[in-house]
């Protein structure tokens, strides 16, 4: 009785929860933007070149953490590899670690002066499109990993022995078994990863150069011009992937 008497206790108090940390943000932000010349702004040569620099590496970033973190937990998951727990705890551990240090470690390594640019005698040109790529792949690939790691320890393994009692080749089981149960984990962690990717601005900060992304621009406005406006309708923007695969995810439900 205590239990069912101390539910709605707990409900209320997630409900307040969300309405503080969630729903009042949203509704303030929402009232920032009443200023804001919204024609103007989405029709500048500024923002739309931000968002398409920022789809554009939010794309590629996804398409190489995902096919790396489904290559490597693949590897942990169905081989019989040894020291699994150490690979673990190598692939996760940058997930740790903020996203602008990613992208400060790849200055000091591959900046113009960087450690290893100066060792291996490199052209030292990590600033721009491909260095927001290595360092959102540094950030991104340990949640890619991890939740593609976790459905692949969960499959049932029947299948695939029955399969080896048929003599089905691999390539076949990979088709038939495997892509078929990881179909729907793929497009949850694509859209994860993608939103991880699209909203963050440490490594675009710090290693972007002037490939602007769209969580650039809106740093820029919100703390160098102060303009809470814009910043408010970037933000808006940059919450749509997430709503997106929450709509996606309540449909397949």
């Amino acid at each position: 009785m205590k239990s069912r008497r101390a539910y709605p206790g707990i409900k209320g108090f997630l409900l307040v929860f969300l309405l503080v940390t969630v729903f009042l943000p949203l509704i303030r932000m929402l009232g920032q933007m009443a200023g804001v010349d919204l024609g103007a702004m989405l029709g500048s040569a500024t923002f739309k070149t931000a968002l398409k620099n920022s789809i554009w590496v939010s794309t590629v970033s996804t398409l190489i953490s995902l096919t790396l973190a489904l290559v490597l937990a693949w590897m942990i998951e169905r081989s019989a590899i040894s020291f699994k727990k150490a690979f673990i705890l190598l692939f996760t551990l940058p997930m740790l670690i903020p996203s602008i240090s990613h992208g400060m470690g790849l200055v000091v390594l591959f900046g113009a002066n960087g450690v290893l640019t100066n060792w291996l005698k490199l052209p030292g040109n990590i600033y721009g499109f491909w260095g927001i790529v290595a360092g959102s792949v540094l950030y991104s690939f340990p949640l890619a990993f991890l939740m593609l790691s976790d459905v692949l320890g969960y499959e049932d393994s029947s299948p695939y022995e029955a399969a080896d009692v048929l003599g089905i080749p691999k390539a076949w089981q990979w088709t038939s078994i495997s892509l078929p149960y990881l179909r729907r984990p793929l497009i949850s962690t694509l859209f994860a990863v993608f939103t991880l990717v699209i909203i963050d601005y440490g490594v675009p900060l710090m290693v972007g150069g002037q490939y602007k992304t769209l969580p650039v621009m809106m740093y820029q406005d919100v703390i160098g011009l102060l303009d809470f406006g814009k910043g408010s309708v970037i933000g808006l923007i940059l919450l749509a992937p997430a709503l997106l695969a929450f709509v996606l995810d309540l449909f397949k439900g």
